[in-house]
């Protein structure tokens, strides 16, 4: 049986109707640089790049080093690269993971990142036949919990006294996370047909 690493490598490419998700390279930097250096932008998710070098040095370093189930956001009319979407933590053993995203805020409230889950999630349950996927927000930064209930995910629970707030000294961080089963999804799957 393959491995969910297998799996993956059959699914470096995914297209949805205005957007094409692939592999990262370094051909991207300069175009992720310029949201991955503004502050508004990489608010909740890291800090913000300081040179192009340092995005150069971040896509050899995560996305070449270790690109499966990770992918870059571009849209298709226009080629331009706009973010990305990322599993973490993957348990194959338990059919689990995570998953993040950033997107470049001109592109915010356009449904970009709707569309991207939407198409990962299918992907997830459908494809790699996954059990779990489980996804968290800062409570300050509810945008991002609005895309995960859009893309069918449930609320689960808060986690309080989660971190120390990094770019905000003396905040304490509260998560929210979010999940969905396979069984969730396919009775939502059923439920729309």
């Amino acid at each position: 049986m393959k491995n969910i690493y297998q799996k993956l490598d059959e699914f470096r490419m995914i297209e949805t109707d205005r957007l094409l998700l692939r592999p990262v390279t370094l051909d991207d930097a300069e175009q992720m640089f310029s949201y991955a250096s503004d502050e508004e932008t990489v608010r909740w998710t890291f800090a913000a790049n300081q040179s192009l070098e340092e995005t150069k040095n971040i896509i050899a370093s995560i996305y070449l080093a270790s690109p499966l189930g990770r992918w870059g956001i571009e849209v298709k009319e226009s080629g331009r690269f706009i973010g990305s979407l990322d599993m973490h933590h993957i348990l194959d053993d338990l059919g689990r993971s995570e998953f993040g995203y950033t997107l470049d805020k001109k592109y915010w409230n356009q449904g970009y990142m709707t569309e991207a889950g939407y198409a990962f999630i299918k992907l997830f349950f459908e494809d790699l036949q996954m059990n779990c996927l489980v996804a968290k927000h800062d409570k300050e930064n509810p945008a991002s919990g609005r895309v995960m209930e859009k893309i069918g995910m449930n609320f689960s629970h808060e986690e309080p006294y989660a971190k120390i707030d990094k770019k905000e000294p003396g905040r304490v961080v509260t998560f929210v996370h979010y999940l969905l089963t396979k069984e969730e999804y396919h009775q939502k799957i059923k439920e729309k047909t």
